[in-house]
């Protein structure tokens, strides 16, 4: 059972855990219940998949307590809606069956996997729900067999499509929404710029198509409706977050079963076996839906991609600050602003002293490491909108908008005192400490001016520093 459940120590998060997956189990299992047909298996059984889910991403509930919370809100469900305790005690231990399997197979998954943010997810996923399915639908012909008295073979398959279409339409949301808040966020701004935008048409028409596509399965049926809402999903893939088409994917893909499945039931010839119909209908939906967030699979992988890329081409690649290239782009930008604004700015350029006698004595990787710890120190003494670059080799830049020069100057010797008392790296003979010098240029922008000549002063004033002894911070003095 370890492979199952994690042990925890912690009494008070397990409780909590505990009550949270009584509370799932037993609202899904009765929502569930009333979506089943006088003698069949219900046409939405969420439980499974979303107790599935919560025992694979909150570690408080899945533990020993929260297990026996899921049997006894499972059994709880049952009982209130007319099962007996032998029926119900049957129903429960195949839901387990099914949740720990996916339980299993859903941890060895990379993070990045159950994510979906890899375009082979989908398929793994596919493949969890599989097992999990099949591993109720093998308790299910003992219950077909034990308390039904129905065909094994029948039973087998009907509880293998509902189980598995389930797990493959729930998982992709359950395993992919952040937490409810942030979700709830993300949905509200979604209709705010439904109603607000002035390009509500553009950004909202995949939500409006799917709506469409969804009166039109109503309106014209037949077997081919199954994939009127395909189109519209795959629009929703490309254009909204992963989170939001999988929310879709859920609704259409629900809808869709309700939808058909009543309809089936309520045309099918008198002494006809619905069963075979539904199954396929279920297995058909749920396949459906892998296109979808197959492609929303692959779209997020594409954008994770494309933002590695351009940090990549905006960062330096060992401080993480903003390249030379960037510094330049982002601080034009921002004096372009200023001097419309009229407002006031201070350039600083830093170097560390010494650096080329650290990697000489200590190695160039303890040299680099220094340049970790010093860009760390900077930044940490930076205020969200000042602006950070590695220039080249051990020089950094800063621009600094609408600071007074006295707090300008507070600021430098602040970074310049922390930089003077931190072991900033070691090395086989001990700490390493290191100092820095600082050229400061203040600078009101009541008319247009380069950034390059900001920094060019900076770095007059900054080699002032360096002749005047290091470990200092020198104030640049326009020509007067």
């Amino acid at each position: 059972m370890a492979a199952v459940f994690r042990v925890s120590t912690d009494f008070i998060p397990c409780c909590v855990g505990a009550v949270c997956v009584a509370g799932i189990v037993f609202a899904a299992s009765l929502f569930g219940i009333l979506t089943r047909p006088d003698g069949m298996l219900a046409v939405l059984w969420p439980a499974n998949a979303l107790l599935t889910a919560a025992f694979v991403r909150g570690r408080a509930m899945n533990t020993p307590l929260g297990w026996c919370a899921a049997f006894i809100a499972y059994m709880a469900a049952d009982l209130l809606t007319g099962n007996d305790i032998y029926t119900a005690i049957w129903l429960t231990g195949a839901n387990l069956a099914g949740v720990a399997v996916g339980v299993i197979l859903l941890r060895r998954l990379s993070v990045e996997d159950r994510n979906l943010r890899r375009p082979q997810s989908v398929q793994y996923l596919c493949l969890t729900g599989a097992g999990a399915a099949l591993a109720a639908a093998m308790a299910g012909i003992l219950i077909a067999v034990l308390v039904f008295s129905q065909d094994p073979i029948t039973a087998f398959l009907f509880w293998f499509s509902t189980e598995f279409a389930n797990y493959v339409v729930i998982l992709p949301f359950a395993l992919t929404v952040a937490r409810w808040s942030d979700f709830s966020v993300m949905i509200t701004g979604f209709f705010r710029h439904f109603v607000m935008n002035v390009e509500t048409l553009k950004t909202c028409a995949p939500a409006i198509s799917v709506l469409v596509s969804l009166v039109l399965v109503k309106v014209i049926g037949g077997p081919g409706s199954i994939v009127f809402p395909v189109p519209a999903l795959l629009w929703c893939a490309l254009v909204y977050r992963l989170q939001i088409t999988t929310l879709f994917i859920l609704l259409v893909s629900h809808w869709l079963m309700v939808v058909l499945e009543l309809d089936f039931l309520s045309n099918l010839p008198v002494d006809s076996d619905p069963y075979y119909a539904i199954m396929s209908t279920r297995l058909g939906i749920a396949l459906l839906s892998l296109g979808p967030l197959t492609v929303a699979s692959i779209d997020t992988a594409r954008s994770a991609l494309v933002d590695r890329l351009d940090h990549a081409a905006n960062h330096d690649f060992l401080t993480g600050l903003l390249s030379r290239g960037a510094f330049m782009k982002c601080g034009s930008e921002l004096i372009s602003r200023l001097s419309g604004e009229k407002g006031r700015l201070t350039i600083m350029g830093l170097d560390v002293d010494h650096f080329k006698q650290i990697n000489d004595t200590h190695g160039h990787a303890a040299g680099d490491r220094v340049l970790v710890e010093v860009a760390k120190i900077i930044r940490g003494n930076l205020r969200g909108d000042d602006l950070i670059a590695r220039l080249g080799g051990e020089e950094f830049g800063l621009i600094l908008p609408g600071v007074a020069p006295a707090d300008a100057l507070g600021l430098a010797q602040r970074i310049r005192v922390a930089i003077e008392q931190t072991a900033v790296g070691e090395s086989e003979t001990g700490s390493i400490h290191t100092t820095i010098s600082i050229g400061v240029v203040h600078h009101t922008l009541e008319e247009p001016v380069s950034l390059d000549r900001l920094l060019r002063d900076a770095d007059k004033a900054m080699y002032a520093a360096k002749a005047a002894g290091r470990n200092r911070v020198v104030v640049h003095q326009p020509p007067s």
